[in-house]
């Protein structure tokens, strides 16, 4: 094994305010073959996305919840994206109760999004769909 194996780079990354859904998506993702990374924070995403730039394309998804710890909403944080070319795959967490801000999400950008709480195959389902769709952005 050489050290480019050490040194790999996320499959998907779990932007979460929720500590408990960060490990259990985490954990989740891993088993199903993911490299995974976290963070709670809008500015712990955008470090990571800076400390990355111009890879942050590399990642395979995002999973971004509706509303990080920072109360900074998913909307804005697809549409800085958006705004900045990037082409990173993003899947909004959210309760259904949630309704408008998902259809937000999705007109500023998300490729889709998950109803929580959800079944863990479902998860895993939308990451890989997501995953393999055309890349048109």
């Amino acid at each position: 094994m050489g050290l480019a194996m050490l040194s790999y780079e996320p499959d998907v990354i779990c932007a979460s305010a929720d500590e408990w859904r960060r490990l259990r998506l985490s954990t989740l993702l891993e088993q199903a073959g993911y490299h995974v990374r976290t963070c709670a924070t809008a500015r712990e995403l955008l470090q990571l996305a800076a400390h990355r730039r111009p890879q942050i394309d590399d990642i395979g998804v995002l999973l971004l919840d509706i509303q990080l710890s920072d109360r900074i909403p998913a909307a804005s944080i697809v549409s800085a994206l958006r705004r900045s070319g990037s082409t990173v795959r993003t899947v909004v967490l959210a309760e259904s109760h949630r309704e408008t801000e998902i259809i937000e999400c999705l007109r500023v950008g998300a490729d889709d999004f998950v109803h929580l709480p959800a079944e863990p195959s479902e998860v895993v389902d939308i990451v890989g769909r997501v995953l393999s769709l055309p890349n048109i952005r």
